[in-house]
């Protein structure tokens, strides 16, 4: 009877002894499958930040660059008016880099595709008045405005957003810049 105790009890030692070593084992199994579980979780939350940056980055505020191009422009008329032509040539340059970024941004507004509009319509008359400005005559440069401005107001019907008329300045609104 003692030998078969002492054979039972190391039985359960063993016994005991390997479940232990399972629950162990099942332990770090665990941990290694939450880990995994969290690496997924953590890429899959990336992908998704991801997906919304992507999504921010898609949203250009077109209305922003418009604003500033009209600002531009105005300010362009009166340095052009006083035939300040390195002022001329800053702001249309400022014109020249926003119609860019629109450009590069392939902005479609409402079913709209606005850098192709852009592209076609604006851009080429920006590189024409930059010639008009570089011959320092106020008359070229009238006329390249004007050209300039009936393809922004062209533009805005192909995008059918006729009701913005761009005008060329009456009266010199900028009260803290001097365009002489």
């Amino acid at each position: 009877m003692k030998v078969s105790l002492a054979i039972v009890a190391t039985l359960c030692i063993v016994f005991f002894s390997f479940q232990q070593f399972k629950i162990h084992s099942l332990k770090n199994d665990l941990k290694i499958l939450a880990s995994k579980q969290q690496e997924a979780l953590q890429k899959i939350n990336l992908g998704s930040d991801k997906e919304e940056s992507k999504k921010e980055e898609e949203h250009y505020e077109l209305a922003l660059a418009m604003a500033r191009m009209q600002t531009y422009m105005q300010k362009l008329h009166f340095a052009g008016q006083n035939e300040n032509w390195k002022l001329a040539q800053f702001y249309t340059h400022e014109l020249e880099e926003t119609m860019e970024d629109i450009i590069a941004h392939n902005v479609v507004d409402e079913g709209q595709e606005i850098s192709g509009l852009v592209k076609t319509m604006a851009f080429p008359n920006i590189e024409k008045l930059e010639k008009n400005i570089e011959s320092e005559n106020k008359t070229s440069f009238v006329k390249g405005y004007q050209l300039l401005l009936r393809s922004c107001n062209n533009c805005h019907v192909a995008s059918k957003h006729e009701f913005i008329k761009i005008t060329t300045p009456k009266t010199e609104d900028f009260i803290n810049q001097d365009f002489k």
